[in-house]
């Protein structure tokens, strides 16, 4: 006899809201969370880049994850979310 499981966890239940949008970046602190995948890091700083030369940032954090696998730690999350007002992820490869 062979047991067979399905890891799938159905479809979703919940709501996803989306951010309010900010109208401009102008002044603001933006904050950057990189998955750790390769070349991200390169691909997210070309982003923030192409993002310095139509808008005037007060800081820019940028903060990578530990483990490609899993969301960003507590401490990491809640660094951005204590000093930043808009946050961009991203991945590589």
């Amino acid at each position: 006899m062979i047991e067979v499981l399905n890891p799938t966890a159905g479809p979703a239940t919940g709501k996803i809201m989306m951010a309010e949008r900010t109208g401009t970046l102008d002044g603001l602190r933006l904050g950057v969370i990189w998955n750790g995948r390769p070349y991200g890091d390169r691909v997210i700083n070309s982003v923030i880049d192409l993002l310095r030369q139509k808008y005037s940032f007060e800081s820019v954090t940028f903060r990578k994850k530990p483990f490609i696998g899993n969301v960003a730690p507590a401490s990491i999350r809640d660094e951005i979310v204590e000093s930043c007002d808009a946050v961009i992820t991203g991945i590589g490869d």
